[in-house]
């Protein structure tokens, strides 16, 4: 039994009202329950009224699973209990002096709890699950319900990314240029280069960036040679004006190049090389001076989508997968679909909502839209939801799934959660 179960009893009056009475035997009428206290410090609930020995009395209310947790939390020596008018309890175990003394009655709830509400929150908070804690009564709940929860918490979602870019955005010197960049090269990087990508946009300062972009070969020198990888013998003259223009950016802007051995080729599809993905970043901005701007106009899958996949590459790429090795077919080194989406679920959409949050924007339903026009994400957690019967047919859906199933189901945060909420009210 936790004490924010008996808090949900109470605000949501899950017991019987009627003929409530206290431990001392007096009756008790609940006018005004009171004002949930959500603060981590102070009585539960607040403002709250009622009616004992035919006195109505207004003050606060506080709870416990045990009447001795008052003394265990030692409440008689703080002032903020000063106004408490009742202790509301689940087992009464021990008379507390402090509220004998103030005459402030004592309301044991355990025999006026229906036996149903009681069983439901043990079986989602206390029974072992395989998946997520209510997977057993999840068929208790209507479609309507599950959507409109699913709603609410993507936008929680968005505003818990919201806040790490706000906090990044005042780091960076407030530059929304910059900081898509650098949520860009986390993105490129994938799971296996994240960090590195990071650690290499951060090496250098994003202005050289803007002050190249209007020469794709300078821009290709920038991003490969900042990383290290031009560090080699070569007898391309591809790699040869790289080299070249590298060197000159390095003298003009005093680079510093990252050493390569921290970017990982083991395990990846050659298609999925740090090369080949800073070749592809580099493409992108030659192409787009404005990219921010352009992206953050863009209400569209249909509009974001060629910036990542018309690229103008050299001819070198068709054989290469790196620097020092031919390959031996050619190939396009496009973008795949599945990158792009990613980009635009992870990157493009929080950098959108927050940037229209700075300028005072709503632009929720703009995203939701977007989201909805892009395919679900693939992976176990979106599988497993999909066995539920609660398959996502979109990205939107499975951005809040993710939500759900970490901020909630894994935390066995039910409480909080509105499929839970119905599933602890549902008493037949």
């Amino acid at each position: 039994m936790k004490e924010k179960f008996l808090h949900f009893v109470w605000n949501f009056q899950l017991f019987q009202i009627q003929n409530l009475c206290c431990t001392d035997g007096s009756e008790l009428f609940i006018e005004q329950k009171g004002q949930w206290n959500l603060n981590d410090s102070g009585p539960d609930f607040l403002s709250s009224k009622v009616k004992i020995k035919n006195t109505l009395w207004a003050g606060n209310i506080e709870i416990h699973v045990k009447s001795s947790d008052w003394d265990l939390h030692k409440h008689s020596n703080d002032d903020a209990y000063s106004n408490v008018i009742l202790h509301v309890v689940f087992e009464h175990d021990n008379e507390i002096e402090f509220l004998q003394q103030r005459n402030i009655p004592t309301l044991e709830l355990k025999n006026f709890i229906p036996k149903e509400v009681l069983f439901n929150y043990r079986q989602l908070l206390e029974a072992q699950r395989n998946f997520i804690p209510c997977e057993e009564s999840l068929n208790q709940i209507s479609r309507e319900t599950v959507n409109f929860w699913l709603e609410r918490i993507f936008v929680q979602r968005l505003e818990r990314k919201v806040s790490e870019i706000e906090e990044e955005f005042s780091q960076n010197g407030k530059n929304w240029e910059e900081l898509l960049f650098k949520k860009l090269a986390y993105t490129f990087g994938l799971k296996i280069n994240a960090e590195a990508f990071q650690h290499w946009a951060n090496s250098f300062d994003f202005k050289i960036i803007q002050k190249t972009q209007n020469q794709s070969d300078l821009v290709q020198a920038l991003f490969l040679g900042q990383a290290g990888f031009l560090e080699i013998e070569s007898e391309s003259k591809y790699v040869k004006l790289l080299q070249k223009e590298f060197q000159f950016l390095q003298s003009k802007y005093n680079l510093n190049p990252i050493n390569s051995s921290v970017f990982k080729f083991f395990r990846l599809r050659p298609p999925s090389f740090p090369t080949v993905r800073l070749a592809q970043l580099a493409s992108v901005y030659s192409q787009y001076p404005n990219l921010f701007m352009f992206l953050m106009g863009s209400k569209s899958a249909e509009k974001i989508y060629p910036v990542f996949s018309d690229l103008e590459l050299n001819e070198f790429w068709k054989t290469h997968y790196t620097l020092d090795k031919e390959s031996a077919r050619n190939s396009d080194k496009k973008i795949t679909s599945e990158l792009i989406e990613r980009i635009i679920i992870n990157v493009i959409v929080p950098v959108k909502f927050a940037y229209a949050k700075s300028i005072g924007k709503d632009i929720n339903d703009e995203l939701i839209d977007l989201l909805i026009s892009l395919p679900p994400e693939k992976n176990t957690i979106i599988d497993e939801f999909a066995k539920m019967g609660l398959k996502a047919e979109n990205a939107f859906d499975s951005q809040a799934y993710l939500e759900l199933k970490k901020h909630y189901c894994d935390e066995k945060n039910c409480l909080n959660c509105s499929v839970g909420l119905q599933i602890l009210k549902n008493v037949r």
